[in-house]
């Protein structure tokens, strides 16, 4: 992995995609690392801005890589797994300090209620978004996309199941916001050639992964990568993290991580849980 500067224009065939979770002062042991602190949260908005970073919704960018529509300068996506209720109430407001645009990854089962996927990490209680809280979001032009209706492990689904997760989710959100969904995100980053196969029957223009790799032209429009932005991560290492060019190296490295772990799943239960510890919920 390299770190390179911007240009001399500020532009870059690359595009750093960041993925967050909740943005809150407090959460279990095992789920910190994924909720940012709201103060910290701020000064990395305050950062991006003052570095001139313009952010653009995922659906905005996944479309520049099918048309001619140019990005702006120094373009950013803020992307945010799960819609938790603390999107509402703490990150939406320094974001719209800034003007910044967002996408939001919704589990519809969830929608109005808790996220009960993450008992396991003992946070099955912690509040998810309402369909009210969700309308009134996309009237401040902020992206709804999908995240499945259960948050579910959907590699390891059965054929009728996974096609149910995706487009259960998608036409949730669009009958109920009266909007076109764009984007999928996969669920713990999960994904495999059925999965993908499944969200572009069901219409979807893009989805994201993880991967920690920022994004390039050349990168599949239904595999996004995102950069994981941890609890505590600092200024310096966001800015790292944010002028990291990965290598033909890494990206070589990334995928057979990607691989090596589909086939070690395999043998492991479902348990309605995420069996990697660590790995983005």
């Amino acid at each position: 992995m390299t770190i390179s500067p911007p240009s001399a224009d500020g532009t870059s065939e690359e595009v750093p995609v960041l993925m967050y979770h909740s943005i809150a002062a407090s959460a279990s042991r095992r789920f910190s690392r994924f909720a940012v602190e709201p103060g910290e949260f701020a000064s990395q908005m305050d950062y991006l801005a003052a570095e001139g970073y313009t952010s653009v919704t995922a659906g905005d960018f996944a479309g520049s890589r099918s048309s001619d529509r140019p990005l702006p300068t120094r373009p950013v996506v803020l992307t945010f797994d799960d819609a938790y209720e603390d999107f509402y109430s703490t990150a939406l407001p320094i974001l719209r300090e800034h003007n910044f645009a967002a996408t939001l990854f919704v589990a519809t089962g969830y929608v109005g209620s808790t996220a009960r996927w993450n008992r396991s990490v003992g946070e099955g209680d912690r509040a998810i978004l309402s369909w009210q809280a969700l309308r009134d979001i996309t009237a401040e032009g902020i992206e709804v996309a999908a995240h499945s209706h259960t948050h579910p492990q959907l590699d390891r689904l059965h054929h009728a199941a996974l096609h149910d997760e995706v487009n259960r989710s998608k036409g949730l959100l669009e009958d109920s916001l009266a909007l076109q969904v764009r984007g999928f995100a996969y669920p713990f980053g999960y994904w495999s050639r059925a999965v993908r196969t499944a969200v572009v029957s069901a219409m979807f223009r893009y989805a994201c992964a993880v991967d920690d790799l920022v994004a390039t032209p050349g990168d599949d429009v239904y595999a996004l990568p995102r950069l994981t932005v941890s609890a505590g991560i600092g200024l310096t290492d966001l800015a790292r993290l944010l002028g990291a060019r990965p290598t033909p190296s890494d990206r070589r490295s990334m995928a057979v991580k990607r691989v090596t772990w589909q086939v070690l799943r395999r043998g492991v239960p479902v348990l309605g849980g995420n069996p990697r510890q660590g790995w983005p919920v």
